[in-house]
């Protein structure tokens, strides 16, 4: 069973609708698209959040929640990304077109994508307009704060 992996908000919740894309851009996004990003672990949640927040104005109130896809009749479609030439990671123009026609395509509910801290990792990005989306569900939730060493 696949698992994802999502640090958030408790003010804010999940966030599985994908309305945050839609007023901020991101490494596999364009602003005005819906588009949410989990992890394939935990551990790369949390390096991703520490790399996109300043450490003083940690959120107090995080929850790390791991999310999977209920029964459905046919499995969940996930497009792999294709090899990345160049230099993708200084240039998020290349990796937003990605995704942007990924997203635009609509052909599946989730592109796996390397993560830009440790490649090795995988990172998913979920689109919430996808026939499946409304499958994936909270499987369990846990408060989460940052230890003091990494930050």
């Amino acid at each position: 069973m696949l698992q994802l992996w999502r640090l958030y908000r408790a003010a804010h919740g999940p966030g599985l609708d994908g309305i945050g894309g839609t007023m901020a851009g991101g490494r596999w996004h364009t602003i005005g698209r819906r588009a949410v990003y989990f992890g394939a672990t935990p551990a790369i949640v949390v390096l991703e959040k520490l790399a996109h927040i300043d450490p003083d104005l940690l959120p107090v109130d995080l929850l790390l929640g791991c999310f999977e896809f209920g029964k459905i009749a046919n499995p969940v479609k996930i497009t792999e990304c294709p090899p990345l030439a160049g230099d993708w990671v200084r240039n998020e123009a290349v990796t937003q077109k990605l995704g942007a026609d990924w997203l635009r395509a609509g052909s599946a509910c989730l592109l796996n994508v390397p993560s830009v801290l440790l490649p090795e990792e995988s990172n998913y990005v979920f689109n919430p307009q996808h026939e499946n989306a409304q499958h994936l569900h909270l499987v369990r939730e846990r408060a989460f704060s940052f230890d003091a060493r990494l930050i």
